[in-house]
């Protein structure tokens, strides 16, 4: 089993970036989703159109002004962060029509105790035919260089304010039009208007219109070469009385369309047109998310430069709102649920509470070798202190009758607001474990008590009961580059299937790089919901040292991975490719070589061998490759117009065992039992097919093992087949 339950980790990511856009997404008061769907499909159309004028000259003078030091930076900057929920008006009264005739359990306590809220509504436009719900703000204001935040209690509660800020700066960035390079999405792109990048362009004259009294031309921008990902494409907007001043600027981004969090944003940028002094007045970002006949989830982030903004009056709603939810007793239940489902912890005595309790799927399991496990635990929380956290867990086999327990310190050499494990960490750990684990898996992190483990397709016999103490230190630098250093004990006694071997005991020092550059992410307690990450690569090197605290084995082991996301042309779909290498430099017992993540649960582990055993191929060097592919479509759309995904895959394993660990010609070290066996010349296979985005979430996978399918004991009847199941949501 794989150290972390990746099956609910993938449900709790889902959850969690459902959340994400339920309370952080915003409208426009002047662009509805479906004005912002059809304005980026049109912009990305405009090397279609039949444009006759070029507007090269009209483009060079612009640059020419600009670049002769015209353009005046603004004083201060106020960014304004509206959060809105959207619907279709007609969708809505009919969908509370149904409701409230059928009066149903869900109806009575999931959706009447927050319709007091839509008493909030307003119409977004003129048609009144979609009705916005403003129900945040965030804010942030520019001084002496310094962004500060306010923000509204109780909406961010459950995700944390921090959070969100760093998600929306990492994410939508600031597109400057007058600047080389700008980033957005965590892309750098080419400005339009910059003469060294006129040769990425291609303009054209669209019309003349008419703006604020004055003729302005219209000018149709787009990248020279369709799959340029780091060029822009839209409308700009610029003076026809000879000055060459740009007015306004419309555009999105030139980025593969496949790539679900950025396929709809929308840059509304308006300048001040004057001669002298030359400025930004106002950058407006808008992002949708939804079914624009339904209800839909928007971002509206604005920038006002050169004067502070009052609130306008649909925004001063959000305050009732957030007023409202704060008395409402079915929001706190809300709020109580959501954290719940995102952390599987219940921190007691309310949010302000000092403790949580946790994780409460690990606190009933069920396995051959200690019965029916109870289990209680948990941590202290930032309200008790910002810089330090407590934890552990007690725990009691029926079967077993023996106590197990872990106890953590982790100290943060900067203060948090929500969790110890926000970015960037710096954090010095201490814990000490004494339990049962699957032989392979990391103790401190595995999860093979969690109550969805309790049901598998195989007995499970082979444990091991350790005794482990690790200090680590954690550093990540704000480029995504980080590093961790830890020291290890551990004692190990086979037990179970395993216990005709003796126990060993070893210490050892760990090394890790881990780089991951570009990649956005929102914190959930230690784990981390990716809303993009491209590349990744980990290198780490663990030393044995022999005769510290008892050690009985000296050794170096060297393991490499490196991650790789691709999107297939024409929104076709996308692959995940990962790659890995180890080698163990010395002669060692086979429990501290490499051992086969295997998965015997019914969860899916996209990253696990689904249909080998928790402990069934060991070996000293391999190398391995992990492919996913999903394309964004499924048999089902011949059907009717299904948006479920197909999805194939395929891992491979190879890595012969070498002569030096070999049990059978070196017998000072720990024979193979039965049920394992040491990885041979043939590479181990298998490969699944399966469909996901079921319901928006849901994954279903048939998964088919294609080598070492023979029964290792004789009368054994091998799996080699099998459906799974889990959670997934892809960006």
């Amino acid at each position: 089993m794989k150290g972390k339950n990746k099956g609910e980790g993938k449900k709790r990511r889902s959850v969690c970036f459902l959340l994400f856009v339920f309370l952080f997404f915003s409208a426009s008061a002047q662009y509805s989703p479906k004005d912002i769907k059809y304005s980026v499909t049109d912009l990305y159309a405009l090397r279609y159109y039949p444009f006759r004028v070029p507007a090269d000259s009209i483009v060079r003078a612009v640059m020419d002004r600009t670049g002769a030091g015209a353009f005046v930076a603004a004083p201060a900057v106020y960014r304004k962060t509206a959060v809105d929920l959207v619907f279709h008006t007609a969708f809505l009264d009919n969908r509370r029509q149904h409701l409230s005739r059928t009066d149903n359990l869900f109806y009575r306590n999931f959706i009447k105790p927050y319709e007091p809220w839509l008493q909030y509504t307003r119409p977004l436009n003129e048609s009144g035919r979609e009705t916005a719900l403003t129900i945040g703000l965030y804010e942030e204001q520019a001084k002496d260089g310094v962004l500060s935040v306010s923000k509204s209690e109780g909406i961010y509660d459950c995700i944390g304010i921090q959070n969100v800020g760093d998600v929306l700066d990492k994410t939508f960035g600031d597109i400057d039009l007058l600047r080389d390079q700008s980033e957005s999405m965590r892309f750098p792109f080419r400005s339009p208007l910059v003469s060294g990048n006129s040769a990425r362009y291609r303009y054209f004259l669209s019309s003349i219109q008419q703006e604020d009294g004055r003729a302005v031309y219209e000018i149709a921008f787009y990248p020279a070469d369709p799959k340029d990902n780091h060029a822009l494409t839209g409308y700009l907007y610029v003076t026809a009385d000879g000055c060459y001043s740009l007015v306004r600027a419309l555009f999105t981004l030139n980025i593969p369309y496949s790539i679900n969090l950025i396929k709809n944003v929308l840059f509304v940028q308006t300048f001040t047109g004057a001669a002298e002094p030359f400025r930004p007045l106002r950058k407006e970002t808008l992002f949708t998310w939804g079914d624009e006949m339904a209800g839909s989830l928007l971002i509206n982030r604005t920038a006002h430069y050169l004067h502070p903004v009052e609130l306008q009056e649909a925004e001063k709603l959000s305050g009732d709102v957030v007023a409202l939810a704060a008395q409402t007793g079915a929001f706190q239940n809300l709020q109580t649920g959501v954290h719940f489902l995102l952390t599987d912890h219940l921190t007691v005595g309310g949010k302000n509470g000092w403790f949580e309790y946790g994780p409460v799927l690990q606190s009933l399991s069920y396995n051959e070798v200690e019965g029916v496990r109870l289990r209680v635990g948990g941590n202290t929380t930032l309200r008790l202190n910002r810089r330090l956290l407590l934890g552990g867990f007690v725990a009691y086999g029926t079967k077993d009758r023996r106590l197990k327990y872990r106890g953590d310190v982790i100290f943060s050499f900067s203060p948090k607001n929500k969790d110890i494990w926000e970015f960037p960490k710096r954090l010095f750990q201490v814990s000490y474990v004494q339990d049962f684990n699957n032989p392979g898996d990391d103790l401190l992190t595995s999860r093979r008590d969690h109550v969805l483990y309790s049901f598998s397709h195989a007995r499970i016999f082979n444990l091991s009961f350790q005794r482990m103490a690790v200090v680590r230190y954690t550093h990540e630098l704000p480029n995504q580059l980080s590093f961790k250093v830890e020291g290890k004990y551990l004692h190990d006694r086979p037990e179970g299937g395993l216990s005709i071997l003796r126990a060993l005991t070893g210490s050892e020092v760990n090394f890790a790089l881990r780089y991951a550059p570009r990649e956005i992410f929102l914190q959930n307690r230690e784990s981390r919901m990716y809303l993009r990450k491209n590349i990744e690569w980990n290198l780490s090197h663990r030393i044995g040292l022999k005769n510290v605290f008892g050690s009985e084995y000296a050794y170096h082991i060297t393991r490499f991975d490196a991650y790789r996301k691709f999107y297939f042309p024409q929104n076709v779909g996308q692959a995940e490719v990962r790659l890995a290498a180890g080698h163990v430099w010395s002669r060692i017992p086979f429990p501290l070589l490499f051992i086969t993540k295997g998965n015997q649960s019914y969860i899916f582990q996209k990253d696990d061998y689904n249909l080998a055993d928790y402990y069934e191929f060991i070996t000293d060097r391999f190398v391995s490759g992990n492919v996913g592919i999903r394309f964004n479509w499924s048999p089902f759309r011949l059907f009717y117009d299904s948006r479920v995904k197909t999805s194939l895959g395929g891992r491979v394993l190879y890595g012969p065992l070498s002569d030096n660990n070999n049990p059978s010609l070196h017998f000072e070290l720990y024979p193979f039992p039965p049920e394992v066996q040491r990885l041979g010349s043939r590479p181990y296979v298998e490969v699944n097919i399966g469909f996901s985005d079921i319901l928006k979430v849901l994954r279903v996978e048939w998964v088919h093992r294609l080598t070492y399918r023979e029964p290792k004991i004789v009368g054994e009847r091998k799996k080699t087949g099998s459906l799974f199941i889990t959670t997934s949501f892809d960006f």
